[in-house]
């Protein structure tokens, strides 16, 4: 069975000493972009996978790279280096944090400008959904859930937003009890969101089990290229 890896990325940092947790250095993430392309895998954004009627229509290694809060260093490292080695990646935006700066992280990493995400080129990224304001979505009632996708319809729609329907879970977080999850995935299904990213750090078999809970790998800046190596290959890394 055909296997899809879906790759996550944060902040990209300029500096080596930097390269640790959810920050990676340009340079490591040069290197990992690099060995993709070298090794004949072709980057994929959702909107092509929904026109594939069938999982023999995927290219022969198929990946997604997805980078979660929209950052500054972002567009400054990462999206420089997509158009330079001809990769496609999604890029999920907080929409209350757009222009400013972010809370998670003590309020020192910068928030793309409206402007900064209109300059990206759409056949190289994709922008999609990573919530209004960052909340994880098991705390929020189905209420909330509701007034938050209004919020983000709303920001896209002011601002003339090219936004495809996927909606990667602040802190890869959803409702976990049975009759929570299903009513959430219903109100997913209302809103008309076709894919749902979590963490979960395993190769996503196709056709997808589950639209709603497709599994990321973290990478991690401390990775090596060969633990990024075996954790493209295998998904978890709990021997290393």
């Amino acid at each position: 069975m055909p296997r899809l890896p879906i790759l996550m990325y944060h902040t990209i940092c300029d500096q080596s000493s930097k390269s640790k947790g959810l920050s990676l250095s340009y340079h490591k993430l040069e290197a990992q972009f690099q060995y993709l392309v070298e090794q004949g895998y072709t980057s994929l954004h959702f909107s092509d996978i929904q026109t594939f009627k069938n999982s023999d229509e995927y290219p022969k290694k198929p990946i997604i790279i997805t980078f979660d809060d929209v950052y500054v260093n972002q567009y400054k490292f990462a999206y420089p280096l997509l158009k330079k080695y001809n990769l496609k990646a999604c890029f999920y935006a907080p929409f209350s944090f757009v222009g400013g700066t972010d809370s998670w992280n003590n309020g020192t990493e910068q928030i793309m400008s409206v402007s900064q995400l209109k300059d990206l080129d759409p056949a190289v990224v994709e922008l999609g959904l990573h919530s209004f304001e960052h909340r994880a979505y098991s705390t929020l009632s189905i209420e909330l859930v509701q007034e938050d996708f209004k919020n983000c319809h709303d920001f896209v729609s002011k601002h003339k937003l090219n936004v495809c329907n996927v909606l990667a879970y602040p802190y890869g977080n959803f409702p976990r009890k049975k009759s929570q999850k299903s009513q959430f995935f219903k109100e997913l299904e209302a809103q008309n969101i076709a894919y749902g990213l979590r963490i979960g750090n395993r190769l996503n078999k196709l056709p997808f089990k589950n639209n709603y809970e497709l599994n990321r790998l973290d990478i991690k800046g401390e990775y090596s290229l060969f633990k990024f190596k075996l954790k493209l290959k295998l998904g978890k890394l709990s021997l290393f």
